[in-house]
């Protein structure tokens, strides 16, 4: 073991004899004034992509009602209780669940009857919200898609939405994900500290606004092009970095 002395000189003489690229230093300045560039544009783009969140104008005609008239929450696994136990089927930790982003690719497969106990289920369609601090407040929410045989398991910190014909599935995702929802919610929690949750009285009595499915699908159609958008930024982020 080197002491403090010997481990100095040890790093200086490995450094000092570290070769690197010495051109001009008229190139030198051109590759930092461009890189300077690329640096303003993934700083750009990350404004974009960190400050966006979907958000729509209400018109006060528009009917509200209670969540639980448009959804039922936490739709019951009895249905696929004659599933055979060694079905596969999508099991998806908190983790895997993005921040304000519809979109979230599940991690593992799982025979069903590994996961049919304790675990939280989902199928294809379903609307998935963190109910636990602080992932509720950070806004972790996701539509289930693609799911292995159209079926997901995942956290008991999980509550599942499931629309009827009144609502489109992305019409509640997108009144999930309203700053006044969350807001109101964050007030409404119950448990001790560190382990504070969304109470299901306060998640089945919120009211949202209630268009009729032609306005509710214009909307959504408006939110899909600024998500293209803001996926356009995600990617200039990619790129410049790699540069």
């Amino acid at each position: 073991k080197l002491d403090t002395s010997e481990h100095r000189r040890y790093w200086i003489s490995l450094f000092s004899k570290k070769r690197i690229p010495l051109p001009p230093l008229g190139i030198q300045k051109e590759i930092v004034k461009e890189l300077e560039q690329y640096q303003k544009v993934i700083k750009g783009a990350k404004q974009v992509v960190d400050n966006y969140k979907p958000n729509f104008l209400i018109d006060e005609s528009w009917e509200k009602v209670e969540i639980e008239k448009v959804c039922e929450l936490n739709p019951k696994k009895s249905e696929i209780k004659d599933l055979d136990g060694s079905t596969n089927v999508s099991f998806c930790p908190m983790s895997c669940i993005n921040i304000n982003n519809e979109e979230f690719i599940p991690t593992e497969e799982k025979p069903l009857k590994e996961v049919y106990k304790g675990y939280t289920y989902f199928k294809n369609g379903d609307i998935i919200l963190a109910k636990v601090t602080p992932c509720f407040e950070n806004g972790k929410i996701g539509i289930a898609d693609n799911l292995t045989n159209g079926i997901g398991f995942g956290s008991s910190e999980f509550y599942v939405f499931r629309a009827n014909n009144l609502v489109l599935n992305k019409w509640i995702f997108l009144n999930l994900m309203n700053s006044d929802f969350i807001e109101h919610g964050i007030n409404n929690f119950t448990g001790t500290s560190g382990l504070r949750r969304v109470p299901k009285n306060y998640i089945l009595n919120h009211k949202i606004p209630l268009p009729s499915l032609e306005i509710q699908e214009k909307i959504i159609n408006n939110y899909e092009c600024e998500k293209l958008i803001v996926d356009g930024n995600k990617k200039l982020i990619e790129i410049y970095t790699k540069k």
